[in-house]
């Protein structure tokens, strides 16, 4: 009688697991249905064939169906629509808040904007997260957009991470993932796009990150904005810091670090930028397409200058100033290599295949844009990892968009009760 009783009780978590994975699919295609946009869940054994063939959107982008297979293992995934980013400024150039909320646009998910405009000082997203600062889709007052659930799919605004406050914001299965740049590098790029040499309470001013960074404490003590100069990753990712922004308690900084891993689905790295977005688009079950990129838009330090600050004394410097940082961003390096590790042999091979399609789509879309009389689209050849798909000159513009351009779209679909033509929303591309 006990055998059986443990019979039924593994078919009964076996139905669980089934049913968790179906409301997976149901609710992408729910969110779908009134947006016109293509999807199709694929039976392995009875579809084999289509997994071949391309499908397209009226955007010329191909979308990614709710259940694919993944490399050549046989294998499911399922497609994962409810992401949030925790981000540090200068710590991703804007590149996957950009990627993220392109996503969004295009599946026609629920993409957050803030309600109103925010201080330039709290723009930098230390401060604490309200739901009562994002919009949220009730308060949509376009009639071309209805919303049949209030909930945020996609948010990726300034936010100190606050596990306990967004738990109730989002829903249960959102994917967290932030990611992590190189200390002191994050710090030169923040510094220059911040224009944080304005802040400081002295009539000699840090003209560049180089000056602030031969003496920190200096520096520090001369400053004259709440604008984060110190463990600013760490912050963010609201680890225990004490007034100064310096390690609390160590002990409690392991643990908090220990809890990050657990709560976050990924942690990419900016140093290792295309193997972040590969192994992102095999966890979210995303195709070629979602992860692609090609414009960085903030201002970034001279890579001369970027070599002085790599001098021993510059590192032993700011690692003086900033040690919690450096334990997170070491951490968190190494656990990405260990996941890369257990992707297997093919994984390397996809961040290969990735590049050359990136580097096709560069070099077709320098040709197109603003040149009539050049190809309309250039032809991204199937793989192991991706269908074959066109690459269009309208898909040219969509992919060189900047931050505040997706934040003028996402504006124009809330509140707009007239559709404007495509062609005059398309920005000036910078490739």
């Amino acid at each position: 009688m006990k055998s059986l009783f443990r019979m039924d009780e593994k078919k009964l978590v076996s139905l669980v697991i089934v049913l968790a994975a179906m409301t997976s699919v149901v609710t992408y295609l729910n969110i779908s249905e009134s947006s016109g946009v293509t999807h199709h869940v694929i039976d392995l054994e009875e579809d084999q064939s289509e997994l071949d063939q391309p499908m397209y959107m009226d955007d010329g982008m191909t979308p990614t169906p709710a259940v694919v297979q993944r490399d050549m293992g046989h294998y499911l995934c399922i497609l994962q629509t409810n992401v949030v980013y925790i981000y540090a400024p200068g710590a991703d150039s804007e590149i996957l808040h950009c990627i993220l909320t392109r996503f969004g646009y295009l599946k026609d998910l629920f993409v957050t904007i803030p309600v109103n405009k925010r201080s330039s000082a709290k723009d930098r997203g230390y401060d604490d997260v309200r739901s009562t600062q994002y919009l949220h889709p009730s308060g949509v007052t376009s009639p071309l957009r209805v919303y049949r659930e209030e909930t945020i799919n996609v948010f990726s605004q300034p936010a100190r991470y606050d596990r306990e406050i967004m738990t109730e914001m989002f829903p249960e299965n959102a994917c967290y993932i932030t990611m992590l740049r190189l200390p002191i590098h994050r710090f030169a790029a923040d510094f220059v796009s911040s224009r944080l040499d304005k802040h400081f309470n002295t009539t000699a001013k840090a003209e560049s990150p180089k000056m602030y960074i031969d003496n920190p404490e200096y520096w520090e003590s001369q400053k004259t904005t709440s604008y984060c100069t110190r463990n600013c990753m760490s912050a963010v990712l609201g680890l225990p810091l004490d007034e100064t922004m310096d390690m609390r308690d160590f002990q409690a900084t392991l643990d908090a670090i220990t809890q990050l891993e657990s709560d976050f689905a990924l942690v990419l790295i900016y140093e290792y930028l295309d193997q972040s977005l590969v192994l992102l688009k095999r966890h979210m079950c995303w195709g070629v397409t979602d992860i692609m990129h090609y414009v960085a838009t903030t201002p970034l330090p001279k890579k001369e200058t970027l070599a002085r600050l790599s001098t021993e004394e510059h590192i032993r410097n700011f690692k003086r100033a900033n040690s919690v940082d450096y334990l997170v961003y070491d951490y968190f390096n190494q656990t990405l290599w260990r996941r890369i590790k257990a992707e297997g042999p093919g994984f390397n091979k996809e961040v290969e295949n990735f590049r050359n399609i990136q580097s096709q789509v560069a070099k077709y879309c320098r040709t197109a844009v603003d040149n009539w009389a050049s190809a309309n689209k250039t032809v991204i050849a199937g793989t192991t990892w991706n269908e074959k798909f066109d690459f269009t000159r309208k898909m040219c513009y969509m992919f060189g968009r900047e931050k505040r351009e997706w934040d003028s779209l996402l504006k124009e679909r809330y509140f707009t009760s007239k559709r404007r033509p495509y062609k005059i929303s398309l920005p000036k591309l910078k490739v």
